[in-house]
């Protein structure tokens, strides 16, 4: 059964977990901070359930000892999965591993060790947490540096910005939209500002995302279009950098800090942009960080939320899906005024 990075990062996080069940937790610099706070008991899975006892690891399906696991063995095959992904030089496209064909039939029935698509959590865990002396089930995202960088919130129509442009009149209208060259967002943007257009953002295209940004704030639509028509006047995606360019003064930079890091809180752990959010986040653990060379780490949602969001802000950036498919800067005339719409899809850099 072939496999991308991301499929197999999953799966070497999986067995890692197994195999060495203290999460070491790092600050935004990825610099330890705990690393015996969290100890992690059982792995669930679909309908089943891997308990690390003694140096075995126990599967178990509607609570009946289905097969047991020594640990060693776990570890001899994450070794030779890290190799074979650190050896595989293409981001993209599945591939096989022969050497784990075995035990992956065999510790998930054949299937890819994977939940629905449809739930932001890639790992569910029951952990020991120490610091309360009990029990705790938690929901984690992965993040592996293994493989390509994971896309937080998706391009669709739903995340697209309308923006009506003023002053101008129809032929800049008609100049701007026949600029077809490569880089034409870009040159557009540049084109418009130089015949002195301006541009105020309207609404986002989607009522429900348009709701779901207001429930984190009743202003972060504007901020968001603000960084993105930025982004764009700049060539500039980087978060953070973009945020440098609308702060001005410590009243503001802690405000759009805020803002800024509860939206990308927001999307990495349960918003989506099509469906109606009510607040709450389906994985509440934060992030498991699986580095270039196979360390893993856990950003902690619990003990140190602002950590995680510092790190949100300092890793992720706003990306340009297809101009085309979106129709991204074509400028449309409606009641004798003039639109154009920009879509948002943010990702780690």
């Amino acid at each position: 059964m072939g496999f991308n990075k991301g499929e197999w990062s999953e799966l070497y996080t999986f067995l890692h977990l197994l195999e060495e069940p203290n999460l070491v937790i790092v600050d935004e610099n990825l610099e330890t901070i705990e690393e015996n706070i969290f100890i992690v008991l059982e792995i669930i899975l679909a309908k089943a359930r891997y308990s690390i006892i003694d140096e075995k690891i126990i599967k178990m399906v509607d609570d009946k000892n289905i097969k047991e696991y020594q640990i060693a063995c776990i570890s001899k095959q994450n070794s030779i999965l890290l190799q074979k992904i650190l050896s595989h030089k293409k981001a993209k496209g599945s591939f096989e591993i022969k050497e784990l064909e075995t035990l992956i039939d065999d510790l998930f029935d054949g299937k890819k060790p994977k939940g629905s698509s449809k739930i932001k959590g890639d790992l569910e865990a029951n952990l020991l947490d120490k610091r309360q002396s009990k029990t705790v089930t938690l929901k984690y995202n992965i993040k592996s540096n293994l493989g390509s960088k994971a896309t937080l919130l998706n391009a669709s129509n739903h995340t697209n910005f309308i923006y009506e442009i003023k002053n101008i009149n129809d032929e800049i209208m008609n100049k701007s939209n026949n600029i077809k060259s490569r880089k034409k967002l870009l040159e557009k943007c540049e084109f418009l500002n130089q015949h002195g257009a301006v541009f105020d953002f309207i609404k986002t295209e989607s009522a429900v995302f348009g709701n779901n940004l207001k429930l984190i704030d009743s202003k972060l639509d504007e901020i968001l279009a603000k960084m993105l028509i930025l982004s764009y006047e700049r060539n500039e995606k980087d978060i953070k950098k973009l945020l440098s360019r609308i702060i001005d003064n410590k009243t503001s930079e802690t405000y759009y800090k805020k803002k800024i890091g509860d939206f990308a809180n927001a999307v990495t752990f349960g918003m989506r942009a099509s469906e109606e959010w009510d607040g709450t986040n389906e994985v509440n653990g934060g992030i498991i960080i699986v580095t270039k060379s196979g360390k893993v780490y856990l950003l902690d949602l619990i003990y140190f939320k602002t950590i995680v969001d510092k790190y949100l802000i300092d890793n992720i950036k706003l990306d340009s899906p297809s101009s085309k498919r979106y129709k991204m800067f074509d400028i449309y005339k409606k009641d004798g005024r003039y639109y154009f719409k920009l879509n948002l899809q943010v990702r780690f850099k």
